[in-house]
């Protein structure tokens, strides 16, 4: 067992991880970036809060409420994480804006990729002390952070350019569901292997994890409501709030800190924000669908 787990973190999850990233890649071109540049307000608003105020609220959350050191790293990582893939469909599907939501996806995942290393040596210190035995090398963490994350996208981009889009959407839904699918395995094996930490906590875990996505939602809606942003610009904002990017920390969890028991809140919230989010995308679209008060219509350019 010890060996397939081996194998697990020094081979499969790294290349399921590399896969679901090129498939992004395919899906991507360099105009995507672009829109990043565009100063809008509802964009630097969204970016704030998922760079600093919902990691601020998690790791409240972790230092106060995890059962366990490891479990309260693992709540860090999670809040971390950017939006992940689906938050675009998601926004798309609530009828919010999808630009948004894109633009805060790629600017935050990279932002994200470079400062994860320094994010989880901090952690690892606040948490554990400074004589923690898994005390994380920076800059070799770093390359196999960017090995898995943007390397692949760049390929993937570049596979795009030079293939064609036709090629790119052929290949893309077929790898991403490949890849995917592997990681769901991994996932499950993980539960499997930590079952006694789960049954010991998992009703706490998970109702910290339920308590994060509730109040970075919440957050979501606090500072779209009192900037006064039009509701395709919070659709987005709150999207990006709930539906996560979990592969990568749970890949710093499980293959540079080789502690599987850190991935489980991350795991966790792979099921629990699409529970928060499938009921926030079914209210706001009901909200889009009322007729909308003339008085109350905020103009605001696209993103």
């Amino acid at each position: 067992m010890a060996d397939l787990f081996s194998i697990i973190s020094s081979w499969l999850l790294p290349l399921s991880l590399w896969l679901i990233m090129f498939s992004m890649g395919l899906g991507l071109e360099v105009d995507d970036f672009r829109r990043i540049g565009i100063h809008s307000r509802a964009f630097l608003l969204g970016a704030f809060s998922m760079m600093v105020l919902v990691p601020l609220v998690g790791a409240f959350y972790a230092l106060t409420l995890a059962p366990t050191p490891a479990l309260a790293m693992g709540l860090i990582l999670l809040a971390t994480c950017p939006g992940g893939i689906l938050s675009n469909l998601m926004t798309d599907l609530a009828r919010g804006n999808v630009a948004l939501s894109m633009s805060l996806s790629l600017f935050v995942s990279l932002i994200y990729i470079f400062t994860l290393p320094f994010i989880a040596s901090f952690a690892l210190v606040i948490i554990f002390g400074q004589g923690a035995e898994m005390d994380i090398p920076v800059w070799d963490s770093f390359s196999k952070i960017l090995t898995v994350t943007l390397f692949p996208v760049a390929s993937g981009m570049l596979a795009r350019r030079v293939a064609g889009v036709t090629f790119a959407g052929q290949a893309q839904p077929i790898i991403k569901t490949g890849s995917t699918a592997v990681l769901v395995v991994i996932f499950l094996m993980i539960v499997v292997q930590q079952w006694p930490t789960i049954a010991s906590s998992f009703g706490v875990v998970m109702g910290v994890v339920v308590l994060m996505n509730v109040t970075n939602l919440g957050l979501a809606l606090l500072i779209a409501r009192l900037s006064g942003l039009a509701r395709p610009e919070t659709v987005a904002i709150a999207m990006e709030h709930i539906i996560r990017q979990e592969a990568t920390a749970i890949f710093v969890a499980v293959s540079l800190l080789h502690r599987n028991d850190m991935s489980l809140p991350m795991i966790i919230n792979t099921f629990i924000g699409m529970l928060v989010g499938v009921p926030a995308v079914a209210w706001l679209r009901r909200k889009a669908a009322k007729p909308a008060d003339p008085s109350c219509i905020h103009m605001e350019k696209p993103l």
